[in-house]
């Protein structure tokens, strides 16, 4: 009984496509049976966000430097950790 879960899988999507097409509208006005439908603009949560003061900006900035600076100098860290063990395991065969 090889390849019965391949026919399974073959006959729930063609059941699965036939319920697309309901009342024989055809392919074409899936859009209109389409349960997820957008939404009225008035449906929406307005966000309203406060303007940033050059104070913040400049401490962000500062504080995105340092946090740059504090990544590449673990990678570096960790390149030259790795180096230092694959010629020391290369060196010791």
């Amino acid at each position: 009984m090889n390849g019965a879960g391949f026919m399974l899988d073959a006959i729930k999507s063609l059941r699965s496509n036939r319920a697309l097409l309901r009342k024989r509208t055809g392919a074409f006005n899936i859009k209109d049976h389409n349960g997820f439908k957008d939404k009225p603009i008035s449906a929406y949560r307005k966000y309203s966000f406060k303007k940033a003061t050059p104070t913040y900006m400049r401490k962000l900035r500062a504080k995105l430097s340092a946090d740059r600076k504090a990544r590449k100098i673990k990678m570096i860290a960790s390149l030259i950790f790795s180096i230092v063990l694959v010629t020391s395991l290369i060196l010791a065969l």
